[in-house]
């Protein structure tokens, strides 16, 4: 980082006096302001320490007032940007309560955030216009180097426009459904990222190698955010992605970002405040969540049939006949599971689901429940088949037919439900927001759901939490934590009941969802500060 050497303005910038009047904005107490230290008076010559020769040379750079969220992602990069500027930075953090002082309008009269502040000139809202403008007025050092200032320019562009969206929508978008949709979107794009980190970053740690760009300024927010959306969203940079991943730990130690570093556990306390305020539609979660199980659960269930010996030479090898034989009975013991919650959660839909989508526009259930008819039977066939398998001696002719005729009905009925799921979660579910069910009636909803899948939310419990991912669990938890009265009912109770005394094959999955409802039964989350920046500029 070198010292910067402002230039005037440039003209597309509105001169706004600054108001000469002390700024109504209370900064809040953990604003770090920078102020320059008054020697006291002194007789004596005295030998200038470290810290006085650092305020005499911070005395020679520009300052510039900075207003704004201190966990908002877009305020970030402005922070980055002017620490590799050289510029001094006042800043003035706000929190949500403090818009609601009307005095603020003095701070940005267009009551967008955040607010730069540089000798005539005052810009307010666009980020982008900022650091523009920032590159501009301060020139040396650059972020936009000429030799690359094209792909620099491209790859702006394409984390602005694709990456942050997308970043943003995953994260505070509760809705699985929006989930399904982004998440392979998101992996494009960190496959792009990955392959242009390995082709121009070969001799330095930065995006472009030993040069700190503007793509750093913008990509190293967005990647503080991936962090903390694998908490509430269990969404990573995978290892196959080794040269993202490996930025996305050395960015910690960027001597462009580290004076500035965000502080992630006030950031998820902030993200956690405001997607409990943006909680989607509960009915609609719990569906396709269980809907995520069932799937879970068929694919493991169809991969222990692919592994069971279904011709003649290997039925011969004695080891793999035991073996054959347990396999037999885990997977008569995991259907039995799967059968109980598939059939339950059809008749949920059925007694609650389909009656208020029926409301609004008769006839819209009758291809799903043309499905259910066809596949009970079917359901009902398979566990017949699977008891009439094991009756048979292993390796002859009819077991080694009727092996093969499960292992073929197995993968019928795993196509036909993720088909069918598939046309729920399209044409469907959405009906019930169509419908102007609001949250309060969906959850009244939830409950007669609860009611229904009595043994889901018994002793299947366990298995059907097994079938979700950390953060699914804990989605799935916290809806039947608030759909019980706040965990104060009988039916939570019960449900509490059932995770303490599963069986040891459930322990882990169990001891996570045990933790969340301790987390539940003392909510931090209602005393986090919310942010009032949610990626959208």
């Amino acid at each position: 980082m070198g010292i910067c050497f402002p230039k005037a303005a440039h003209s597309k910038y509105k001169d706004e006096p600054l108001n000469p009047k002390p700024s109504a904005v209370v900064p809040t107490s953990s604003s770090p302001i920078y102020c320059e230290s008054t020697p006291e008076p002194s007789t004596a010559p005295s030998i200038p320490t470290d810290e006085q020769s650092y305020s005499e040379a911070e005395s020679n750079l520009p300052r510039v007032q900075l207003i704004g969220d201190m966990l908002c992602p877009f305020t970030l990069r402005v922070q980055i940007a002017l620490q590799f500027k050289g510029v001094v930075v006042d800043p003035t953090w706000l929190t949500p309560a403090d818009l609601t002082n009307p005095k603020l309008v003095n701070a940005s009269p267009t009551g967008k955030y955040p607010v730069l502040h540089y000798e005539l000139h005052k810009l307010s809202g666009s980020t982008d216009a900022m650091l523009d403008y920032i590159e501009e007025t301060f020139e040396v050092p650059t972020l936009i180097p000429k030799p690359v200032e094209a792909e620099v320019m491209q790859w702006v562009a394409f984390i602005r426009d694709e990456l942050t969206p997308i970043v943003g929508q995953l994260l505070y978008d509760g809705s699985p459904l929006v989930q399904q949709e982004l998440e392979p979107k998101l992996e494009s794009c960190f496959m792009k990222l990955d392959s242009a980190i390995w082709e121009h970053g070969k001799q330095g740690r930065f995006f472009f190698g030993n040069q700190f760009t503007f793509v750093d300024v913008y990509l190293i927010p967005i990647l503080l955010l991936v962090d903390v959306a694998k908490f509430f969203r269990g969404i990573e940079i995978s290892t196959l992605h080794s040269h993202l991943l490996a930025y996305s730990r050395a960015m910690h130690s960027f001597p462009n970002y580290s004076p500035v570093r965000m502080n992630t556990e006030l950031l998820k306390g902030a993200v956690a405040k405001t997607l409990v305020e943006r909680a989607p539609s509960p009915l609609i979660v719990m569906t396709v969540l269980q809907h995520k199980s069932i799937l879970s659960h068929l694919e493991r269930l169809v991969a222990l049939a692919d592994g069971l010996p279904v011709d003649k030479l290997a039925n011969e090898d004695s080891g793999r006949r035991g073996v054959a034989g347990k396999q037999m009975q885990l997977l008569w013991k995991m259907y039995g599971r799967l059968l109980d919650l598939m059939q339950e959660h059809a008749q949920m839909e059925e007694r609650v689901i389909f009656p208020a989508i029926e409301s609004t526009e008769e006839g819209m259930s009758e291809c799903a429940l043309a499905d259910h008819a066809r596949d009970l039977p079917v359901m009902n066939g398979i566990r017949e088949d699977i008891k009439g398998v094991m009756a048979l001696e292993q390796g002859c002719s009819d077991h080694l037919e009727g092996l093969q005729a499960v292992v073929k009905r197995l993968h019928a009925l795993q196509e036909n439900s993720v088909e069918h799921y598939h046309e729920e979660e399209r044409d469907l579910l959405p009906q019930l927001n169509a419908a102007g069910l609001g949250n309060k009636k969906q959850e009244e909803l939830v409950s007669q759901s609860i009611a229904v899948m009595e043994e889901t939310h018994g002793r299947l419990l366990p298995f059907f939490l097994q079938g979700l991912e950390p953060h699914e669990i804990s989605q799935y938890i916290g809806l039947l934590h608030s759909s019980c009265d706040g965990g104060k009912s009988r039916v939570f109770t019960r449900i509490s009941f059932c995770l303490k005394n599963a069986d040891d094959e459930f322990k882990e999955v169990c001891m996570a969802a045990q933790g969340i409802i301790s987390e539940l039964a003392t909510p931090s989350i209602d005393k986090a500060a919310g942010s009032y920046c949610l990626l959208q500029e």
